[in-house]
């Protein structure tokens, strides 16, 4: 084998190699760019996401503009202070309106279409509003 053609294969390996340690399995793929056009979707419109929240199973955003003051004596779990969006699946994220709680049991779940025609409501709602009707 000439010289050339030992560079040229060894091009080749490193360059197979260095491909082969970035690539991942096609549905990671799609989870990935399913978060990243969620991230993008809310982000545009103001939501911000929650590093605090967050974590490597479950990834959540909130809305700033609906955020309440909780009283120091609440339970800091026991009412959620701001709209918040969160999911551990990227096909179908998880609404929580801003002054609701454990106790409501209201935890509206969405396919990321239809998340994104609910918008205006869910960004509308303030604590103290009538909960939306669930079908």
């Amino acid at each position: 084998m000439s010289k050339s053609s030992a560079a040229k294969r060894a091009r080749r390996k490193k360059r197979l190699t260095t491909r082969n340690d970035r690539w991942l399995p096609t549905d990671v793929h799609a989870d990935l760019s399913g978060v990243t056009g969620l991230d993008e979707m809310l982000t545009k419109r103001g939501w911000e996401f929650d590093e605090d929240f967050s974590s490597d199973e479950l990834l959540s955003w909130f809305y700033p503009p609906s955020g309440i003051e909780v009283p120091p004596e609440t339970d800091d779990e026991s009412v959620e202070p701001v709209t918040r969006v969160w999911l551990t699946d990227p096909a179908q994220p998880h609404v929580i309106l801003v002054g609701t709680g454990e106790t409501d049991g209201v935890n509206y779940q969405f396919a990321v279409e239809d998340l994104a025609d609910s918008l205006d409501e869910i960004e509308a709602f303030r604590a103290g509003d009538p909960l939306p009707e669930t079908s």
